[in-house]
């Protein structure tokens, strides 16, 4: 396949690309039934996945029997909740009760759990079905193997080329028009770079928004939502959000109400910082520089202002949030390493060694500079905060990747330093928000490349309004795979 993206000139899209937004207002107006829905994903899956391998455990009856329910709450008049009947993609380290979830290791083949993380709870009491479980790295962690118990996934966009990213298959299942939306996790770049890579909406909430309750104890990662409307991702935030006692990284604020915000802001006038001497020290594709030129370029085209504005320390931030990614990794599996060693997949057992020469200072230390670079964030660029010094900069804009395929992202030598995660990891160790939107394609591969933008602790909504206009001016949205 060469250039596989598409203008669709149809008067309304296909059901399965329809945003997530629409079917639900359907299926609340009994105009589409939840079960019709499903039954379409499915379809999709099986004609799509085994070329793709976005899946790895699809749960055809259960959601089958989830949407026959919707559809009988809705006949009733019942009141039903805002995600009723929208089938959703989870990546497969993120546990559901009574469907297989495996981290796509040999380790876990054959684990049900008995409980579903919180999120998926916070999704299900929203009336989402949790239609599969979507491929990944091995446990996350390591670059994807044909050894892993499920082979990597393809790109949909044009599947000469890998998924990028650990939710690599939540990537495709969104993009591909096999699920209205996926959620993943985002400890370096998981979200954003599969966003980017597949011309999605890849969004990590401020640290503690989203309750990690039920899965590992990460400091840094954020379970979020790869959609393809800013809209989409605004009513996944509405459901995944929200204060979980249990949870001692949960934030104890009050629900923001994304969605019906959303329009609420005027953008014109905001000004948008890009750290230029930052971004151009790093090894940028040249499509990958034509496209983020464009973008500022839309930026200012809606009325934003966009300057140079330094910030320190991000290289540094890079570097010390996969020191703790690497810490945590191998705090984890360091026993079950020494019981089910054969178990692990060869390039999983070395990505996950590397924690073990790590001492306690190192830990201290990488922490310490996430402590310092997010007060520098706080003070020195965003307005309003801090001690009041900022630069009066509402937004940060900064490409998502500097590279536009999975296989260059994946160069050994560069992968295991977080080179490509080199413009999203600052913002997992510094727990601001952040979000990859779609700003262009790849003229060499028909790839999507994104575009990154963060924001100040806990203003999610108004980077969800930055990006929802940007949205509305370019119309990338309205592209899909041709499949």
């Amino acid at each position: 396949m060469t250039d596989s993206t598409q203008q669709n000139s149809q008067p309304e899209e296909p059901l399965h690309y329809l945003p997530l937004a629409e079917q639900a207002r359907r299926i609340r107006n009994r105009e589409l039934s939840a079960v019709a829905l499903v039954r379409a994903y499915l379809g999709r899956i099986r004609a799509h996945n085994p070329q793709l391998n976005s899946f790895i455990t699809v749960d055809e009856d259960g959601a089958l029997e989830q949407a026959r329910l919707v559809d009988e709450a809705v006949s009733r008049g019942d009141e039903t909740g805002p995600l009723a009947g929208i089938p959703i993609a989870a990546k497969d380290s993120i546990p559901t009760k009574g469907l297989r979830t495996t981290d796509n290791s040999n380790l876990l083949a054959n684990w049900v759990p008995g409980h579903d993380a919180a999120a998926v709870t916070r999704l299900k009491a929203a009336g989402a079905i949790i239609i599969g479980k979507a491929n990944l790295n091995e446990f996350g962690w390591s670059r994807p193997s044909e050894a892993d118990l499920a082979p990597p996934p393809w790109n949909p966009w044009n599947p000469r080329f890998a998924s990028v990213g650990s939710s690599s298959g939540s990537g495709v299942a969104a993009s591909g028009g096999l699920a209205s939306a996926a959620i993943g996790t985002d400890g370096g770049g998981s979200i954003r770079l599969p966003g980017g890579a597949h011309g999605l909406i890849g969004f990590k909430p401020t640290h503690g928004l989203v309750s990690r309750l039920g899965m590992d104890h990460n400091s840094h990662s954020e379970i979020s939502p790869l959609t393809r409307t800013v809209e989409d991702a605004a009513l996944m935030l509405d459901a995944l959000g929200g204060f979980v006692p249990e949870d001692d990284m949960s934030w104890p604020g009050r629900p923001v109400g994304y969605t019906a915000k959303l329009n609420d802001a005027d953008v014109r006038g905001w000004r948008v910082g890009v750290p230029w001497t930052f971004v151009r020290s790093a090894p940028n594709e040249p499509e990958v520089t034509d496209s983020f030129e464009r973008f500022i370029a839309d930026l200012e085209s809606i009325g934003c202002e966009v300057v140079d504005v330094p910030v320190r320390g991000l290289a540094e931030a890079r570097m010390a949030n996969f020191l703790v990614l690497n810490a945590e990794a191998y705090q984890r599996h360091a026993k079950s390493l020494g019981e089910s060693w054969d178990s692990y997949g060869e390039i999983t057992r070395v990505y996950l060694l590397q924690g073990a020469y790590l001492g306690a200072h190192d830990l201290l230390n990488a922490a310490e500079v996430g402590r310092t670079v997010r007060g520098l964030l706080e003070t020195e660029v965003f307005a309003g905060s801090g001690a009041g010094r900022g630069s009066g900069v509402r937004v940060i804009a900064m490409p998502t990747s500097p590279f536009v395929t999975a296989e260059r992202s994946r160069r050994p030598g560069e992968h295991s330093r977080g080179i490509n995660a080199c413009y999203t990891a600052p913002f997992n160790i510094t727990g601001h928000p952040s979000v990859s939107v779609p700003a262009g394609f790849s003229e060499s591969t028909g790839l999507p490349i994104g575009a990154m933008l963060t924001s100040a602790l806990h203003d999610d909504l108004g980077l969800l309004q930055l990006a929802h206009a940007h949205e509305q001016s370019t119309g990338w949205h309205m592209r899909h795979p041709d499949l």
